[in-house]
């Protein structure tokens, strides 16, 4: 009895002590609840802090508040929450926007007022040309659709670019760097023998005659005659050629004379343009300059020779039929990519040269200028120690390299995924064999300490940078509140008719306010056109 008076005692303490430790959780959370409900209060909310949540709203779900919280910095998931709830309870207590009969209708007219515009627009049209423009405005109105129209007309001449046009693109700029070369000193002209006998008015005019023969001969590139006689008119004749004579030919040439000559007289046939000279001819049309291919970003490269590239790739490829050309924007796409490297390339060799002087320059035994040209010099050391720590390659061999190894790294990963699986899968076979023998244990994490080492995912794991939050951490999600609607509530079981026809009804009473109101806007316009034309008239 003693013993079972003793176990109903302890049962009773146990069962105090229970609840007396629920108690004192209960007051300990509810205390914690308090005190959450005022730290997370909406009035400690910054404008700075309020745009970064909208930002972080756009970008990441509003049931991830972690997110949210991580993007903001300055608040937790609690207050995120609580902000949340508050824009949620804010926009079902306020007023929806204007309602439909509220807003304002698109007129529409009818078919009689739009033939009334086209004759009025007719008849304005025909009422300028009788009265006429002044010439500046005219100028003025007809050059914006042309120059948009030769814009638009030369992006199209530049879209493709072909061998052809490389070669052009690259005249261009030859002929642009020569002619805006020093140009060289005046030669004094000296007065020829003639000068002295005859009058200031022939001498004159044969200055004038000598003069505009150098330039024609200068244009056409040939020879410039001194002469200052006159030369007879119209073109050279061009020799004409013969073709070669046979034997027979040549034994009876004494025989037959100029007949012979005649009959075999070889005619020169005229010849077409050349691709080249097309391009070159378009280009001139379109007044496609050194200037308008500075401004496209075609003054970066040499194109002549990624001409000779795409033929060379055409000549490898099987499609022989395709023809060989490159983008304009390929080709601006190289330039910012080019862009990017320099600039990398020369920043960090700037930071490589100040440090070597920083670190260098009060020693003795090591030599440099001080003065300020040698200051801003950069050594070829320098900038291929750049590029190296780049992780760029400094050969043409590396470079084609790597784009060769890039080439075959896609067809050779899956097989080589293939193999590593099948060995993953034999090492997990064998593991369970072996059962629990320690020997066999070290071995097998010996193996998969090699199979770490040889490309499979754990080893990319290991070697790969720390993770952020974002992918270590579980996702805290938030649901929706039960005060949201539900979406089964929003398709009704039973139809209702009777509000199918009042909603019905409303739409057709607003449909004939809508009618009414254009039939005032019409009878507006109709109003102010009849008095425009009355107007005019007078």
């Amino acid at each position: 009895m003693q013993d079972e008076n003793q176990t109903d005692k302890a049962r009773d303490m146990d069962v105090n002590q229970r609840q007396e430790h629920s108690e004192l959780l209960e007051s300990i959370f509810c205390v914690r609840d308090e005190q959450s409900d005022e730290d997370v209060s909406l009035l400690d909310w910054s404008t700075d802090e309020k745009e970064r949540f909208f930002a972080a709203l756009c970008s990441h779900s509003a049931l991830r508040p972690d997110l949210i919280a991580e993007s903001i910095g300055t608040k937790n998931v609690a207050q995120v929450c609580v902000y949340l709830f508050a824009l949620e309870d804010a926009v079902g207590n306020c007023d929806t926007g204007p309602l439909r009969p509220d807003l304002e209708i698109a007129m529409e007219v009818t078919d009689e007022w739009l033939e009334a515009e086209e004759e009025q627009a007719a008849f304005l049209r025909d009422i300028e040309l009788a009265w006429g423009t002044d010439l500046g405005s005219q100028d003025h109105d007809t050059s914006e659709p042309a120059d948009a129209n030769l814009t638009s007309m030369r992006n199209d001449a530049l879209k493709t670019l072909t061998v052809d046009h490389c070669k052009v693109i690259d005249k261009i700029f030859r002929q642009e760097g020569t002619s805006s070369g020093i140009p060289s000193l005046p030669v004094p002209e000296t007065e020829p023998e003639w000068a002295a006998e005859v009058s200031p008015a022939e001498r004159r005019r044969l200055k004038k005659r000598l003069h505009m023969r150098r330039k024609r001969a200068e244009i056409a590139g040939t020879d410039i005659v001194t002469d200052a006689q006159r030369l007879q008119r119209g073109r050279k004749r061009k020799a004409v050629g013969s073709p070669p004579y046979t034997p027979s030919q040549v034994n009876s040439e004494s025989e037959e004379g100029s007949e012979f000559e005649d009959r075999h007289k070889k005619r020169r046939r005229k010849r077409g343009l050349t691709r080249e000279q097309k391009v070159l001819e378009t280009f001139i049309e379109l007044e496609i300059d050194a200037a308008v291919c500075h401004n496209q970003g075609l003054d970066l490269f040499h194109l002549h020779p990624l001409g000779r590239l795409l033929t060379r790739r055409r000549d490898t490829s099987q499609a022989t039929t395709t023809v060989s050309a490159i983008s304009l924007h390929t080709i601006r796409l190289l330039g910012v990519m080019l862009s990017d490297y320099v600039t990398r390339v020369v920043h960090r060799a700037i930071v490589l040269g100040e440090q070597e002087i920083l670190f260098k320059g009060g020693r003795k035994v090591w030599r440099h200028e001080n003065d300020d040209v040698s200051l801003y010099k950069i050594y070829p050391e320098t900038i291929k120690k750049a590029v190296t720590m780049l992780g760029y390659p400094t050969t043409k061999a590396q470079a084609f390299e790597h784009l060769c190894g890039e080439d075959t790294c896609s067809d050779d990963g899956d097989n080589s995924a293939d193999q590593e699986g099948n060995v993953q899968v034999d090492g997990d076979n064998q593991a369970d064999q072996e059962g629990n023998d320690q020997l066999e244990s070290e071995e097998g994490v010996e193996e998969s300490d090699d199979s770490l080492g040889n490309g499979s995912p754990l080893s990319l794991l290991a070697s790969s940078p720390l993770l952020s939050h974002f992918e270590l951490n579980p996702p805290f999600i938030r649901f929706p509140t039960s005060t949201s609607v539900d979406s089964e509530s929003l398709i009704p079981l039973e139809t209702d008719e009777e509000l199918l026809n009042e909603e019905l009804a409303e739409e057709e009473i607003l449909d004939q306010r809508d009618q009414a109101l254009e039939k005032i806007h019409q009878d507006e316009l109709w109003a102010s056109h009849k008095h425009n034309i009355a107007a005019f008239q007078q």
